[in-house]
């Protein structure tokens, strides 16, 4: 039989004190070489080592041999990676902990809302509906299980385009680092620390096709009557999504669109003439109450959507869109009415005026100067209700 092991504390030439323990009594699993400023310090450290040492000898003693087996077998697994099994177990018993500690994604995100003071409205519904989509792709879920990698494959299946992915990237981050602070400390805020910003595959901007125009606003029409002011606004003027939503029926005339001070981007009153196609669909489908209808947000994704773009939308099944299908091009629209604008012999300086561009006129030249054949120019500028320009819409979907 063998002897039990002796603590015995040693005192060294630097007037420290240095206890020898053996593998089977640290945590590490190896042999430790403990050190202490002052006798008393060493000998109760002896005396606590000394009590384990007699109950490791008392359950050593009781246990069975099936767990003597189970123990062997989990040592030689973990045997590669340099830990021991009461490392194993106490990092498993930490992630148990915090998993119990933490809140499912639909309390979570419920709290993170219920927690923003003042916002602009703008800011709270991107936050309501990124939540939302969180908690449709995570439901169940606490919030300490969700990991930077399913983050990351869900920002790309539920943005369109490097512009889209990284403002949402931002809002996640946001809710992740308030629910990762004490006191709630209900996940890990490493799970985004890592997550990388897109980069646009181009510095050329991007455009629409005539046939993916006619597409949208075919789409608009059949799925959305009540979008196609909006759409056709942004296709023929240029008018940046937020100003478009802030825009009143009483800012359009036939002569044009007045772009008011308060909801410009550069904060200066602009005048917009009236484009002929724009004129053209809007007594087709004329605007009714607001510009935007009513849950805008919803029906501009379902409408990208039926139009044949990589858009996510709760309003089609699947909502998830199919690998194949082309990624919406980021500013799109704003994009597309200034190069079919400048194709079409528009000069860049009412260009700057009219769209509220803040760049230089080498800038914009660059930009949308030759960006576009003038033949797709001509189709675009031609799109009238009825007309068609090379329809192509998605397949496989359905209206839920």
């Amino acid at each position: 039989m063998s002897k039990p092991t002796k603590f015995v504390p040693k005192k060294l030439a630097n007037g420290k004190w240095r206890l020898n323990v053996p593998p089977k009594f640290t945590r590490s699993g190896k042999r430790e070489r403990q050190y202490y400023k002052t006798q008393r310090e060493a000998l109760d450290a002896a005396a606590k080592l000394k009590e384990e040492r007699e109950e490791f000898g008392s359950q050593a003693r009781a246990i069975a041999p099936s767990l003597a087996e189970q123990a062997t077998a989990a040592a030689k697994l973990l045997k590669p990676f340099g830990i021991s099994i009461l490392d194993a177990v106490a990092a498993w018993v930490d992630i148990q902990n915090r998993n119990l500690a933490s809140m499912t994604i639909e309390d979570a995100v419920a709290a993170f809302r219920a927690s923003r003071g003042e916002q602009s409205d703008t800011q709270a519904q991107a936050y309501r509906l990124r939540g939302e989509k969180l908690i449709v792709a995570f439901t169940g879920r606490m919030v300490s299980t969700i990991e930077g990698g399913e983050l990351q494959t869900h920002l790309v299946d539920t943005t369109g385009g490097a512009g889209a992915f990284n403002q949402n990237l931002r809002l996640v981050r946001a809710m992740w680092r308030w629910w990762a602070k004490p006191p709630r400390k209900w996940c890990d805020g490493e799970a985004v620390d890592h997550l990388e910003a897109q980069k646009s595959t181009s510095g050329e901007i991007q455009t629409l096709t005539a046939a993916q125009a006619e597409a949208l606003l075919s789409a608009a029409v059949k799925n959305q009557p009540d979008t196609v002011p909006a759409f056709a606004i942004a296709l023929f003027t240029g008018m940046r999504q937020i100003e478009i939503t802030r825009l009143q029926p009483e800012d359009i005339t036939v002569d044009g669109i007045t772009v008011p001070k308060v909801s410009a981007k550069t904060k200066r009153r602009r005048f917009i003439q009236m484009p002929e196609p724009l004129a053209a669909w809007l007594a087709a489908y004329p605007v009714g109450e607001t510009v935007c209808p009513a849950n805008w947000t919803r029906k501009d994704k379902f409408v990208r959507r039926m139009a044949g773009f990589k858009v996510w939308s709760d309003m089609t099944d699947p909502k998830e869109p199919g690998d194949e299908l082309p990624a919406w091009p980021e500013n799109a629209l704003r994009h597309t009415a200034a190069t079919v604008s400048v194709n079409l012999g528009k000069p860049i300086e009412q260009l700057i005026f009219e769209h509220g561009h803040t760049g230089g006129l080498e800038m914009l030249r660059r930009h949308y100067v030759g960006a576009m054949p003038k033949a797709q120019a001509l189709a675009i500028w031609n799109l009238r209700p009825g007309t068609k320009a090379g329809k192509k819409t998605a397949t496989n979907l359905r209206a839920v």
